[in-house]
């Protein structure tokens, strides 16, 4: 029979009680590694080590309690399976812990009833992982969605007075003998028909956003989706940091167009939010591609924002997990982002240090060969003059 693995964090004062826990877990048929803490401060950090498949804790300990304990746990958002096991203990303390959101108490001298619930808590916990996550996709599938109407409903209406702007200058241009118009006339007409141009190419990137119902996989151009992601969040940019790219060649990978540009969109803004407003000219947003090996493409978006400290590195990657100030982020945009490129079979990730910046790449596969380019209907940006 194959025993269930478990992390376990003990908070637990006796270092006998501690072997007649793991006893009881591996005789029920549990696979267990743990550390065991006996303070609040080592349990604080030991929480912060994590992450833990469930935490086991006395009520009573040196300094605080297994309430108080279950409360640092609440507070950084973690849906861990948290038990109480005690020695004897009033039926009200039991009854407040319970209310207070402890899955299980339990009394030490009856341990035969630990291996059951601590089954129960975790599978209730892998169910509960597995709704957040059909919420977050439901979520993605909703804001791509309404992304997409936007992004469609405004390049429609642009579009159409637009194309007519551009013919009709093309033609003032054109059709006006040049000794009819003054030099100043002349340019502001060349001015104008650059501009216009311009505005075109903006209405091109917005489109980028307007499919998000496709969701078949292709060979992507990601310099063409990076560039279209670039003007669109330029407003973000310019009055923080220098924008610089690194492009290397050949990036085709194989992925969903309007999904990558949501992916690399949100990736800029955060490096954008990370760096102070008005210091444009200490601060960088570089953007880098390369191959790696024969079968892969990275993209990595460097900021010189204060980085993140290591203890947050795969934290921020959490569903409603958020470093920013109330208001400003709901925690899930890269945590959409995480499963948004492992659905297209790439990775994602982030380097840093406090006071150094941080590096957040993705790791795609390539898609350079003749059977890559056959396999799915090719996606690359229409008409893009990036």
């Amino acid at each position: 029979m194959t025993r269930q693995r478990v992390r376990l964090l003990l908070v637990e004062d006796s270092s006998d009680d501690e072997v007649l826990l793991m006893h009881e877990l591996r005789d029920f048929g549990f696979d267990v590694s743990h550390i065991r803490v006996a303070t609040r401060e080592e349990f604080l950090r030991a929480l912060e080590a994590g992450p833990w498949d469930a935490i086991i804790s006395d009520y009573m300990l040196p300094g605080f309690n297994g309430l108080t304990a279950f409360s640092s746990v609440k507070q950084r958002g973690l849906d861990v399976p948290f038990l109480i096991v005690s020695g004897v203990i009033g039926e009200e303390t039991a009854v407040e812990a319970m209310k207070a959101g402890v899955h299980d108490f339990l009394l030490k001298d009856k341990l035969g009833r630990l291996g059951p619930a601590l089954t129960r808590e975790l599978r209730e916990s892998a169910v509960r992982a597995e709704r957040r996550s059909m919420q977050e996709q439901l979520l993605l599938s909703d804001r791509l969605a309404s992304l997409g109407m936007l992004a469609a409903g405004v390049a429609h209406e642009i579009n159409n007075p637009l194309t007519s702007l551009i013919m009709n200058l093309d033609h003032a241009l054109n059709a006006v003998p040049e000794q009819q118009l003054s030099l100043e006339g002349e340019q502001a007409l060349r001015n104008a028909f650059e501009c216009s141009l311009h505005i075109r190419q903006i209405v091109r990137d917005i489109k980028v956003f307007s499919r998000p119902g496709e969701q078949r996989l292709g060979p992507v151009e990601l310099h063409e989706v990076l560039d279209s992601v670039l003007r669109m969040a330029w407003h973000q940019v310019f009055h923080r940091a220098r924008l610089v790219k690194e492009y290397g060649q050949n990036m085709l990978a194989v992925g969903n167009e309007a999904r990558l540009a949501q992916v690399f969109l949100n990736l800029v803004i955060n490096a954008a939010q990370a760096i102070p407003e008005g210091r444009s000219s200490t601060h960088e947003i570089r953007v880098v591609t390369r191959l790696e090996g024969a079968d892969a493409v990275r993209v990595e978006i460097h900021d010189t924002g204060p980085g993140i400290p290591l203890e947050l590195q795969e934290r921020i990657f959490e569903p409603f997990f958020t470093t920013k100030d109330s208001g400003v982020g709901t925690g899930l945009g890269l945590a959409i982002c995480r499963r948004v490129v492992s659905e297209m079979g790439g990775r994602i990730g982030v380097k840093s240090q406090p006071g150094q910046g941080s590096t957040f790449w993705v790791h795609l596969r390539a898609a350079q060969s003749a059977l890559d380019a056959d396999a799915a209907p090719r996606t690359s940006l229409s008409g893009s003059e990036a």
